[in-house]
Formats: structure tokens, C-alpha cells, sequence
């Protein structure tokens, strides 16, 4: 019996897979992943259970209990497979073009599991041994959701090797590190931002000029727009002289009657023969100048409302790591059930969690990938247009952000899954081969 049966684990892993090609070379990248959790559990003393969820295992294929192999163990991490089968997949929408629902089958794995703790992860991550060392202590706050960064390395990693020297590859042959607000590619230096930068203006008004009115909002924002027009200005002189035109002209076009305003606008001069409609020009320049500094200033605000709402969550690569108590993924409802790519879900659950009342805590310990698939690609729309093809919806930018900014104007979590998301009400074939292992080498040095 092993030493996590005997205590009720502190911690549950909970990753989705099934035996397929997915990514290339899937059981290379998982089996990795099982020696690396398991031996680092022992190592630290660390009472945990992995829920490996195998989604619609394919029929022509064993199953990952079969195929994996299982490595001696002191007994402090116990494996358990939970099978969801191809006729529970086959009720949901695109599932004959979708073979797996990666956040559906995470959900499966958090109903059912029993540590204290539950932390979402994929089967291609290796955990820094600091990080585990963390965990070990027995410390996580229930009112919590940790992340840590993601640290992308390549596929050279030897199974065989000692856990101490895959880590110590991974630390020197890092990729790439996605952190909270961006994504560095070490190669390059280039580095991808999430977030725009917060306005400096806006972080040092005062208190009594933080943003509660529509007054105060306008002045900050018209103070911000004059500063970063200046800036920009100093940054790029030469476009200066452009935009001053481009303003005049079309201040010009709107104070003059339709007829001549086409050709206002391409003279930087106005015409002698229009010197006596120069004050009724004037006036209606005027009154065009001042529809414009509204319609700025309107955008200005919608724009700091949206900003705003986007608070700074560590959204990136957040399918690869989110933990929280498993109170607090019951209270927030899990994942949502959206029967879809599961693209931004992973996020969407970050925000969901905060209007829970669960504050984000950033570890420093990160957590290494093991690189796949053609890795991150910017700028690309290969799988856009793989799933275009296929039919395959995933949720846009932009419905993302409708959702962030609705939780923002009610305070409240959007709600998508029913009382019994993970499929709770359904009984599932549990397989338990690290168990069975252990049994095993029990009786052999018995006999």
C-alpha cells in the first residue's frame, strides 16, 4: 500500500491525454512527465495522487496503462486512469471532429480527486525541483490561484536520464520563458507582449483624482493624451509637421459647406475667395473641434474601461499550471464546458476564479515544456485555419474579452457549467497501475 493511500493526498495532478499522435510523439513527452511527478513526490515527501483522464481512448490502440511504464516508487504519489469511453465523448457537439475535450477532461479529473489541493497541468511539463520543494511544505492558501512562468525547452531530453540531470538540461537549453505580461524567445530576444503598458500618468494621480468620476476620467485622460502626443512627437519629430496638416485639414473640411470641403482638404491654404466666409468658418471649425475632443475623449475612457477591466492575470501558458484548493475549484465551477477548441479557456478560468474572490499569487519556481508541434509561432494562423476547415469554433479575442468586461461591470463570475460539470453524475472505469506495480513487487520479494 502506498504512503499516499495511507494519507489522504495533499496534492491531486490532474492532466487530460489519450494514445494518439497528438503533437508528435505524445508517450515520449508523457512518460517524462510520470517518471519526473512520481520521483519528485518521493523525493520531498510529498503525499500526492496523479488523475490521468484518458479521453475516447482510440479503439485500434492499447491504453496508456498498458503502455506506459510504470518506475518503482517509495508509494508517496499514487496513479489512478480515469477513463472517459467514446460514447460519453460522442454526446457532446463537434465530437466527430474534435477527438478530445482537453478542458472538459480536466474537469472529469477535478470532481474526482481527493487531495486538498488540486493543480490542472498537461502531460508534456517537467516541475522544477524548487517548485516541488514548495509544494512539499504543505503552505498553499485556499483563497489562492498559483501560477508560475513556463519555461519552453526542445524534445532531447533522455528518459533514462536522473531526474537532476533532465532538470539541469532544461535550465540550460531554455527556449523561451512566457511570463505573466509577455513571451521572450531566447533565441531572438524578441519578446511578444500581452499587455499593454499601464499609462505612467494614471499611476501617479493622486487619490483624489483616481478615476470615480466621468469628470476626473476625462482631465486624466485629456493630461495622458497631451503627454503621449509630446512623446510621440520627440520620439518620431519628422511626423509632427504631417499630423499638424492632416489636423488642419480636416478641421478645414468640417467648418466649410460640403460643397468645398473636398477641396479644402487637398490645399493646406485657404482660398482668397472664400475670406469672406472665413468667420462662419471659423465658428463651425470650432464646434468640429469640439465634436472631436468628445468623440477622443468618449474613446479614451471606453478604452480605460476596457483597460481596466483586463486586470493583469497570468493568463500565459495558464493551461500548463493552475492550482487552487479544491474547495475553490468547486466554488468557481471548474472549467467551462464550452464544447469547442479549448483555446482561452485555461484563461477565462483565471478571471472567473478572481470574481470567486480568489487572488492570484506568481511563484518563482517556474515549470518546464517540453517543446512540440512546431512550438510558438507568432504570427501564425496555421491552426486557425486548420480548425476553419474543420469547423472547429473556438472563442475569438474579442468574445474573451466581452466576458472579462462583463465580470468587470458585475463583480460576479460568468457562469457556464451545470451542478454536474466533470461529469460527476456519471461512473467512470478507474484504473489504478502504479497500485497494481507496487502489489506486484510485493509478492515478488515475498516470494
Amino acid at each position: 500500500m502506498s504512503k499516499a493511500s495511507v494519507e489522504p493526498p495533499y496534492l491531486s495532478v490532474v492532466a487530460t491525454a489519450r494514445n494518439d499522435d497528438h503533437g508528435g510523439n505524445p508517450l515520449y513527452r508523457m512518460q517524462l512527465f510520470v517518471n519526473g511527478l512520481i520521483a519528485q513526490c518521493d523525493r520531498h515527501r510529498l503525499p500526492a495522487e496523479l488523475v490521468l483522464v484518458e479521453w475516447n481512448p482510440p479503439a485500434d490502440r492499447p491504453r496508456l496503462a498498458e503502455v506506459l511504464e510504470w518506475p518503482e516508487s517509495e508509494g508517496w504519489c499514487d496513479v489512478r486512469i480515469v477513463e472517459v469511453p467514446h460514447e460519453l465523448h460522442m454526446r457532446l457537439e463537434h465530437a466527430d471532429r474534435l477527438p478530445l475535450f482537453q478542458m472538459i477532461g480536466k474537469n472529469v479529473g477535478i470532481r474526482r480527486a481527493r487531495g486538498t489541493f488540486v493543480l490542472a497541468t498537461n502531460i508534456d511539463i517537467l516541475f522544477s525541483d524548487q517548485l516541488m520543494a514548495f509544494l512539499a511544505q504543505r503552505e498553499l492558501d485556499p483563497e489562492r490561484v498559483y501560477r508560475v512562468d513556463r519555461v519552453d525547452v526542445p524534445a532531447e531530453i533522455g528518459p533514462e536520464w536522473p531526474m537532476d540531470e533532465q532538470l539541469l538540461f532544461c535550465r540550460e537549453h531554455a527556449i523561451r520563458v512566457n511570463y505573466y505580461d509577455s513571451t521572450l524567445d531566447l533565441r531572438t530576444g524578441e519578446r511578444y507582449r500581452i499587455y499593454r503598458d499601464v499609462p505612467v500618468v494614471l499611476r501617479v494621480l493622486p487619490p483624489s483624482l483616481q478615476v470615480h468620476t466621468q469628470l476626473a476620467r476625462y482631465i486624466a485622460w485629456r493630461i495622458y493624451a497631451f503627454f503621449y502626443w509630446i512623446w510621440c512627437g520627440l520620439k518620431e519629430p519628422r511626423l509632427v509637421p504631417i499630423r499638424l496638416k492632416r489636423r488642419f485639414r480636416r478641421m478645414l473640411a468640417a467648418g466649410l459647406p460640403e460643397r468645398q470641403a473636398t477641396a479644402a482638404a487637398a490645399v493646406p491654404v485657404v482660398p482668397v475667395r472664400l475670406a469672406a466666409q472665413l468667420p462662419g468658418t471659423l465658428v463651425r471649425m470650432m464646434r468640429a473641434l469640439s465634436r472631436d475632443l468628445h468623440a477622443r475623449g468618449r474613446a479614451f475612457m471606453r478604452d480605460l474601461e476596457w483597460e481596466k477591466a483586463r486586470i493583469r492575470l497570468h493568463t500565459n501558458a495558464s493551461g500548463d499550471f493552475t492550482l487552487m484548493s479544491k474547495e475553490a475549484w468547486l466554488r468557481s465551477r471548474g472549467y467551462a464546458e464550452l464544447e469547442m477548441y479549448s483555446m482561452h479557456i485555461d484563461g477565462l478560468q483565471l478571471y472567473r476564479a478572481h470574481y470567486c474572490g480568489l487572488r492570484e499569487k506568481r511563484l518563482r519556481e517556474p515549470v518546464y515544456h517540453i517543446e512540440h508541434g512546431g512550438g510558438f509561432q507568432p504570427g501564425s494562423r496555421a491552426l486557425d485555419e486548420r480548425l476553419e476547415r474543420d469547423a472547429i469554433p473556438q472563442i475569438t479575442n474579442e468574445q474573451l474579452m466581452a466576458w472579462i468586461y462583463e465580470m468587470y461591470v458585475t463583480k460576479q463570475p460568468v457562469t457556464f457549467n451545470t451542478p454536474d460539470w466533470g461529469f460527476a453524475d456519471e461512473s467512470l472505469t478507474e484504473t489504478t497501475p502504479l497500485t497494481r506495480q507496487l502489489i506486484a513487487q510485493t509478492h515478488t520479494e515475498v516470494a
